[in-house]
């Protein structure tokens, strides 16, 4: 699988050489782009299909899904428009062109940030091709699929379970969708999952390397959305109380301290009262409070806990486990207004609201499972607190949930795939078999 994604990247890059190149003689930036496209498009089909696993049909439709939505978004708009393809999409995309004009304006605050900004340099080199931009977001996010697979081999995970959740994170229908259009919610998913895959890593083995890589990879996540700063509670917790040889947590003083402490730094600088603390480092447009810029002005129909407000700490350690639910599974079926949230509920909330029953019902049964869960869930409740704080759309949740995806697939195959796991219904049955004997 990793020579796969090797050969997929090196493709890529050995097109934006060539590209780069004939930028100057190019008078069609359209007509190169789709070209340069199509012709990726049969080089990662081909060597899907050459290199063959028992999950090969599962990644080549992983990756046509993905490519056909992008084409929708691109070319089919006229017939129906896709969710969140609207304005922040076509305000990156007007971002990246401006920046690909002007150069100086990488130095500027501008709409999409670093997003924008990667865009833009890739824009000045190989010319304004939109397609381009779209593309790499899809190999993004088949990356994505590939790595949670090999996390799911490296933890050594039943077949069953790999085949379900590798299926899960090849169509599940908002990662399919945020693959495919101009934002930067796949960027963001992709070093976090990356950030997760050396965690994983460092976790088997033990190799500090991984633990500098873990960090440095969440730490490009931030960059593009710094919210997911959260997830580094989980890490963190891990980091300093896994104790290797006997499978277990080990506390002293000294380390429930340097947690502690760490946790209040993570939380100051992510949740929007920062600049009661840090108003001296940070300015009033920085990344650092994007998250909740669109959420609070409260604009949609799909608006929720709208008289919920946060202005005081009390409120912030009162409501923000309501909000971090809601973050989770807004639309929940007592918001639904009519068939767009009946749809955006089966095909994104389900996944994380059914994740967490499923945790709640399976938590005596974890067994060697334990500690690495026990640290996954912490990190989803920090990064659920501080994107829960600020969000109050359910459009807006759906998108920033996409980021967090791949722990709860990881989460979901471990629960799964404990040894003594089995299904409630099946333990139901055996418990009325014994009764009435």
């Amino acid at each position: 699988m990793k020579l796969i994604l090797k050969l997929i990247w090196i493709g890529l890059l050995f097109e934006i050489i060539i590209l780069a190149l004939i930028k100057p003689y190019v008078t069609d930036f359209v007509l190169v782009s789709t070209m340069a496209v199509s012709i990726h498009v049969l080089y990662t089909m081909a060597i899907l299909i050459a290199f063959k696993n028992k999950y090969y049909i599962i990644f080549f439709g992983a990756f046509l899904a993905r490519v056909s939505v992008m084409l929708w978004d691109l070319y089919a708009k006229h017939i129906f428009i896709l969710p969140n393809t609207g304005h922040d999409a076509v305000a990156f995309y007007g971002s990246a062109l401006a920046i690909a004009q002007n150069l100086d304006l990488l130095n500027e605050s501008i709409r999409g940030e670093y997003f924008a900004k990667y865009n833009g340099l890739l824009f000045h080199w190989i010319g304004p091709q939109q397609m381009f931009g779209h593309y790499i977001n899809v190999l993004l996010g088949l990356s994505a699929v590939f790595i949670i697979y090999e996390m799911m081999m490296m933890l050594e995970l039943k077949p069953r379970v790999v085949k379900l959740v590798v299926f899960l994170a090849a169509f599940f229908p908002a990662s399919v969708l945020m693959s495919a259009l101009f934002l930067r919610e796949i960027v963001v998913a992709f070093f976090v999952v990356c950030s997760l895959y050396f965690f994983v890593r460092w976790f088997k083995a033990g190799l500090n390397i991984d633990i500098f890589l873990t960090l440095s990879m969440l730490g490009l996540a931030s960059i593009f959305h710094s919210g997911v700063i959260g997830i580094f509670i989980g890490y963190a917790f891990i980091f300093l109380f896994y104790i290797r040889g006997m499978n277990k947590y080990g506390f002293n003083s000294k380390t429930i301290y340097v947690f502690l402490l760490l946790t209040i730094v993570v939380f100051l600088v992510a949740i929007p009262f920062n600049y009661l603390f840090l108003s001296q480092f940070l300015g009033p447009d920085d990344e650092i409070a994007d998250i909740y810029e669109t959420a609070d002005r409260r604009i949609g129909g799909s608006v929720y806990l709208t008289d919920m407000t946060i202005d005081n700490l009390f409120q912030l350690i009162l409501y923000s486990p309501i909000r971090a639910f809601y973050f989770l599974t807004a639309p929940l079926p007592i918001d639904w207004r009519n068939f767009t949230d009946m749809f955006t509920f089966f095909s994104d909330s389900v996944l994380y609201l059914g994740t967490i029953i499923y945790f709640i019902m399976n938590r005596r049964n974890l067994k060697d499972k334990k500690v690495l869960i026990t640290g996954l869930v912490l990190a989803l409740i920090s990064v659920s607190l501080i994107f829960g704080i600020g969000v109050y759309n359910a459009g807006t949740a759906m998108r920033h949930r996409q980021k967090i995806v791949p722990i709860f697939l990881i989460l979901l195959a471990l629960i799964m795939d404990s040894k003594n796991y089995e299904p409630l219904i099946i333990k139901k049955n055996k418990q009325k078999r014994l009764i009435s004997n």
